[in-house]
């Protein structure tokens, strides 16, 4: 039924009715009682229909849910994925293997590659078993949720080569680490990489891998605890691993002594005392790059250089110690990096050390509590150098108690020494890196590397390269990480990171093995 019209009159005398506390008369209400009803009416019949609509709404919606679904599952039957060539699946395949610390976070996750892959179809789980380089890195740790033998097994059958990295602790079963050593052991033949924390109870097991790694490539020693080292005095295994040409070491304590086979060295990362450095390494005339941690010297006064050791082929060399350039003659260098104690002047042992070896350096890395000075003295003396890559350190922590302020301070320093003046700082530099593993947090100016940044890249000796890694961040705010976001897209090379994964990076620039992660 229509509702009932009013005339003007009323409906200007219903509007102010409404907008008062004022009661109608009787005429009024005879008009409202019955104009009021039929508008009810009409809601009622609205609601009836609004709910019918709901009601077929609904319908409508699970029936398309369930064709979607069904969409969905048969979709797949013309998925061009049904059609990709195993050779470009296996290439897709290699792309969502896990990065290390993604392993060590939890090494037996089935959701992790390749395991995943084998339960999608079946087209992929044979694809994914036939790849054997798929399955070549196992992990075992006592700390995290390591495999059953059952899925190592499966590895080991389904791989070629085997790259091992195998975490071992004091607090773990001593048990458990001797069967899947031996069980690994089994299979030593086929070892490509060997990353291995020893406990005391590994250590005699050593032993027996002698004359039985043809395939070794890479290996990486690192002793758990000083209890740990107890139950060996040398590390003899290795010297007949024919194919070895990548070697590190790590004690805690003391030093083991570790027959390698020099000859055929090209990578050498050991911590040791000089004497030990100085018979091997001039036994190693193939070395390409070499870290000489210089660690348990009892040497009080270094003897002079005699006659120095040439390596001819060395382009990469990092030294703790810089004294040790006086031993060395390397022609073909062209990466140096330093750690230097609080006070230290690294001009003399680096001229030095230049001159006799007549290379042109092209990157510098510094370690340590860094002086600006120092750094822009080595700087200028070196003008051929276009990279350079800065780690603050506390590296004197033993006597020396952690200070944000001064780690700050040097940070600070340096970015504004590298900020573009006329006449500039190093203008023919092209990349300049920062970074720190300190385990607290200390404050960053990141502002002051954003300007750092845009005045290098506004000057005539365009920077291509930058990057900025802590350990413990901070991290830049948003608005300077947007600007920064700005000179990425703008061509800079550019890393700005914290956390586990930095300290990984910050690690690989001081020439640290990349078997090192996560030891």
């Amino acid at each position: 039924d229509p509702i009932p019209v009013a005339s003007p009159w009323t409906l200007v005398r219903c509007h102010e009715l409404a907008k008062t506390n004022e009661p109608p008369n009787a005429a009024e209400l005879d008009f409202m009682r019955p104009f009021l009803s039929k508008i009810a009416a009409r809601l009622t019949r609205f609601d009836n229909e609004i709910t019918q609509l709901k009601d077929r709404l609904q319908r409508l919606e699970t029936e398309r849910g369930k064709l979607a679904e069904y969409h969905t599952q048969h979709a797949g039957i013309v998925s061009p994925l049904r059609r990709v060539p195993p050779e470009i699946l296996a290439e897709i395949f290699s792309w969502t293997l896990p990065t290390i610390d993604e392993v060590e976070g939890d090494v037996s996750d089935l959701q992790q590659s390749p395991w995943v892959l084998t339960q999608v179809s079946s087209l992929w789980r044979r694809t994914a078993i036939s790849i054997p380089w798929l399955w070549s890195s196992i992990t075992w740790s006592d700390w995290a949720m390591s495999p059953p033998l059952p899925m190592i097994q499966a590895q080991v059958d389904r791989a070629r080569n085997l790259r091992i990295s195998f975490y071992a602790y004091e607090s773990g079963s001593a048990a458990a680490q001797v069967e899947m050593f031996e069980f690994l052991s089994e299979h030593c033949a086929r070892w490509v990489d060997l990353k291995l924390r020893i406990t005391a109870a590994l250590g005699p097991h050593l032993a027996a891998l002698r004359g039985r790694l043809p395939s070794l490539q890479r290996l990486w020693l690192r002793w758990d605890t000083e209890q740990s080292e107890a139950t060996v005095d040398s590390i003899e295994c290795f010297e007949t691993a024919s194919s070895l040409v990548d070697i590190g070491l790590q004690n805690e304590s003391r030093f083991i002594p570790i027959l390698v086979p020099a000859h055929q060295l090209t990578s050498y990362r050991i911590h040791g005392p000089w004497e030990f450095h100085h018979r091997v390494i001039k036994l190693c005339p193939n070395l390409v790059e070499a870290n000489l941690a210089l660690e348990f010297d009892d040497e009080q006064q270094w003897p002079d250089p005699q006659d120095t050791i040439d390596l001819p082929r060395l382009r990469r060399l990092f030294v703790n110690h810089t004294p040790i350039l006086g031993f060395l003659c390397t022609p073909a260098l062209s990466e140096i990096g330093l750690v230097l104690e609080e006070g230290a002047d690294p001009c003399q042992d680096l001229d030095g050390f230049v001159v006799r070896s007549s290379c042109a350096l092209h990157r510098l890395t510094l370690v340590g509590l860094l002086d600006v000075a120092v750094t822009a003295a080595v700087l200028k003396k070196h003008s051929s150098i276009r990279s350079v890559v800065l780690i603050f350190d506390n590296v004197d922590f033993a006597t020396k108690p952690f200070d944000a302020d001064t780690l700050s301070a040097a940070v600070g320093a340096h970015l504004n020494m590298f900020t573009y003046r006329d006449p500039p700082t190093s203008p023919n530099l092209n990349e300049i890196r920062f970074g720190s593993v300190e385990d607290q947090p200390f404050p960053i100016d990141y502002p002051l590397f954003l300007k750092m940044l845009q005045s290098r890249r506004r000057s005539p000796f365009t920077l291509n390269a930058a990057a900025f890694l802590t350990k413990s961040g901070p991290d830049p705010d948003s608005v300077t990480m947007a600007e920064l976001d700005a000179l990425r897209q703008g061509g800079l090379r550019l890393l700005v990171k914290s956390g586990s994964h930095a300290e990984l990076c910050v690690g690989s620039w001081s020439y640290d093995s990349p078997l090192n992660t996560g030891m």
